[in-house]
């Protein structure tokens, strides 16, 4: 009897894992995310309604029926969900954002549609300024979490100044300084987000508008640097 091995003998044999199964994993994976979603949802309004120190995890699990192991399975501890509870609250700006730019070159529209964002979820947004007041008040802070949210306000100022820049290279806006110009629009943004805080009947809508206007109005360009008209033939 031959000692010889067949071709192929003792190679590892690859098995791919079938529909079902990849599937099951799927679906699995879109459970644990809801999830996830909604402990973040629940934690964003204790948070908001109460304030970063006061919560606990056993809080949020009561909130929503369940053992803090499970709160623990997904989040090492309260930072860390506080964290992901920024980042979910505005999460959604920005993939909202990225959907009308995809869809739109005018810049005065583009930020027209950011200052109206803010309008439209101030829900959400206003549990953001809130829990983000509430925490850089406290004694618990963390580097993580500071940067989180020195980050949102990056991507605003850096979201703010590619548009402004796109006006100016179309011949649309003046001459200005994107970066001062995005910092001035979301600093200006923000104290309204705050004053509506502050005071439950600030009439947010309207002066969000009073924004706009002004913004827009500076962005106009000189009479020198508006594009000249075709010529009819």
């Amino acid at each position: 009897m031959s000692n010889r091995k067949s071709k192929g003998a003792g190679r590892p044999v690859r098995v791919e894992p079938s529909p079902r199964k990849t599937a099951g994993v799927a679906e699995a994976s879109e459970r644990a995310k809801g999830r996830e979603a909604e402990f973040l949802k629940a934690a964003l309004n204790l948070f908001a309604e109460s304030n970063f120190a006061s919560v606990t995890i056993k809080d949020i699990a009561q909130s929503l029926g369940v053992n803090t192991a499970l709160i623990y399975y997904y989040f090492e501890n309260k930072t860390d969900l506080f964290r992901a509870v920024i980042d979910f609250a505005l999460g959604n700006a920005f993939a909202n954002m990225r959907a009308i730019e995809a869809g739109s070159e005018d810049p005065a529209e583009l930020i027209s549609a950011w200052l109206d964002h803010h309008v439209d979820r101030y829900a959400e947004i206003h549990h953001f300024v809130k829990i983000a007041l509430d925490y850089k008040g406290s004694t618990e802070r963390d580097p993580a979490v500071d940067a989180t949210i020195a980050n949102f306000y990056a991507k605003e100022r850096e979201l703010l100044a590619r548009f402004v820049r796109l006006g100016i290279d179309q011949g649309r806006f003046r001459r200005v300084d994107p970066g001062r110009m995005a910092q001035f629009i979301s600093t200006h943004l923000d104290g309204c987000m705050v004053r509506m805080v502050i005071l439950p009947d600030f009439p947010l809508k309207a002066e969000v508008g009073n924004l706009r206007r002004l913004v827009l109005s500076h962005l106009e360009p000189d009479a020198a640097q508006k594009p000249a008209p075709r010529s009819r033939r």
